[in-house]
């Protein structure tokens, strides 16, 4: 995976270089094409006539070839942007995780049951504030598909199990906390990149 980059670099470099030779092959293939015709029929190559008819001849002749060379390079060119633009934001979209077991990531039953009765905060999860059983309040709990707990935010580890919540705030998403992706904590063990 680390390897990468490093091969997409060499591979546009690579496509540059073919990009010019071809770009100036071209031109001395119309030439070599063009000029014992151009001799035959105007004469040489040194008269004006002929001088405006070989260079019409090759320049046209080279244009043409070009067109699809510039296309393919911009094609190329563009992808390789669009690469590098992905590679940029998927190295900001940086999360901690960690692996609970799932039987201690669930709600209770009755929590399941009100939250099913709130819209979602985002498809098939919401966020939430959570209520523990000893009074203490843990901000910013994601969970999805109204039964598991799948992130907390600003954390480091899983400060409760799910047997020890005794109840639930939907967050207000009228006006959303500014959240930075670096400090969510997901709970299932994936982290970015795994299948």
């Amino acid at each position: 995976m680390a390897t990468k980059p490093k091969t997409t670099g060499t591979q546009t470099v690579f496509w540059w270089i073919i990009w010019i030779t071809l770009t100036i092959a071209s031109f001395f293939i119309g030439a070599a094409f063009w000029t014992p015709i151009i001799a035959d029929h105007f004469g040489s190559i040194r008269g004006s006539k002929a001088a405006f008819a070989w260079v019409a001849a090759v320049f046209g002749t080279w244009l043409i070839v070009l067109v699809p060379l510039i296309i393919v390079m911009y094609q190329k060119v563009d992808k390789a942007y669009e690469d590098v633009r992905i590679r940029r934001e998927n190295a900001a979209l940086v999360f901690r995780s960690i692996s609970i077991d799932k039987a201690k990531r669930l709600l209770p039953a009755q929590l399941r049951d009100k939250i099913r009765g709130v819209p979602p905060s985002i498809e098939r999860g919401h966020l939430v504030n959570v209520v523990l059983k000893d009074g203490r309040q843990i901000p910013n709990v994601f969970i999805a598909d109204c039964k598991e707990i799948l992130g907390i935010y600003d954390y480091t580890e899983y400060p409760f199990s799910g047997d020890e919540i005794h109840d639930i705030e939907v967050v207000d998403l009228a006006h959303p906390p500014q959240f930075r992706q670096s400090q969510w904590l997901r709970l299932d063990g994936v982290s970015l990149g795994s299948s």
